[in-house]
């Protein structure tokens, strides 16, 4: 049941963008060519989703093939991503007026799934929003790539578009929501006519918007276990003890709205000392440390405290290298 919601989703995300049968655009755009090269892209990313997604279901996802096709997936979004990026410093965010609606829709999805080029989509989102204003582009857009770019930072979300469930293939919860009580205002501001509660639901967990107290109960709580966690997190590298530092470390890094760059920097440092189950988290930490500025990777690469990201995941660690150079282009 759960897999099916999933692929529901995928599919909806798939035929979102696509007019109803016989309003497809009457008037011409004015880059067709360009129109027709994102729907490609569009295709191929969603066709790669799709398959991804089924290989998990049938519990394929420790396997050689699947970790081959991941790897396939990713480098069809950084081709993908490296595209639009010439796009638009060409012509500007794709409009319905450039590329029409279906294509200036299929641009934004290819914009969200290029997670690898987190400074990037910041970049697009600013593009995106005056398109939105102008009445040019989809508001729903906005809000859902917001959301991603405040995420990709560590950063509180505004509309609950995002959460930890991997598109509903492992349990999880949204991710730190900003005013929490006023969701589904904020949502429906933005287009997005399906409830939030529905949403989470299609996601594979449960969601009840709180009252204005229960929001402001759980915002405190979030920073009371930010300085709580933070101080054990210290104590516990200052005597060298990284194993203790790294478990709470982990719950600093989930105070989205409070935590800093610096503690994303320690938190994979003391992943990598302790050489934690969890090590995959230190490359994600690395990567959020630099979208929100931090250009320090090159000194710490080589540093003997994180050596150990070399080596327990080559994968990770080469896509990291990669991730690093590319957020070049954006700064």
């Amino acid at each position: 049941m759960v897999f099916r919601k999933v692929l529901l989703l995928l599919m909806t995300l798939f035929i979102m963008q696509l007019p109803s049968f016989g309003q497809r655009e009457k008037h011409s755009v004015k880059l067709p060519d360009v129109s027709k090269e994102i729907m490609k892209m569009r295709n191929s990313d969603q066709r790669n989703r799709i398959k991804w997604a089924d290989m998990i279901r049938k519990g394929k996802n420790n396997s050689e093939k699947f970790r081959e096709f991941t790897k396939e997936v990713i480098a069809v979004d950084r081709k993908n991503t490296a595209r639009m990026r010439e796009i638009i410093s060409k012509y500007g965010w794709p409009t319905y007026d450039l590329v029409g609606k279906e294509s200036s829709n299929a641009a934004w999805l290819i914009i969200q799934h290029a997670d690898k080029n987190p400074l990037f989509q910041a970049k697009c989102l600013i593009l995106l929003k005056a398109a939105v204003d102008n009445g040019q582009s989809n508001p729903r857009n906005y809000a859902y790539l917001y959301d991603r770019v405040q995420v990709s930072k560590g950063e509180k979300q505004l509309y609950a578009t995002q959460s930890s469930t991997n598109n509903g293939l492992t349990k999880g919860q949204f991710y730190p929501i900003e005013d929490e009580s006023d969701i589904q205002i904020r949502r429906e501001e933005m287009g997005i006519t399906r409830s939030v509660e529905e949403y989470a639901e299609s996601m594979g967990f449960n969601y009840t918007i709180p009252s204005v107290e229960e929001a402001e109960k759980r915002a405190k709580k979030l920073v009371l276990d930010y300085e709580t966690n933070l101080t054990l997190a210290k104590n516990a590298m200052n005597t060298q003890d990284y194993a203790t530092a790294a478990e709470h470390y982990l719950i600093v890094a989930k105070s989205y709205g409070t935590v800093t760059t610096q503690d994303f920097l320690e938190a994979s440092k003391a992943l990598a000392l302790s050489q934690h189950t969890e090590i995959v988290q230190a490359y994600t930490f690395l990567i959020r440390a630099m979208t929100r500025g931090w250009e320090g990777f090159n000194d710490i690469k080589d540093h003997e405290d994180y050596a150990y990201l070399k080596q327990a995941n080559e994968g990770k660690w080469s896509d990291l290298l990669i991730t690093a150079e590319e957020m070049k282009l954006d700064r």
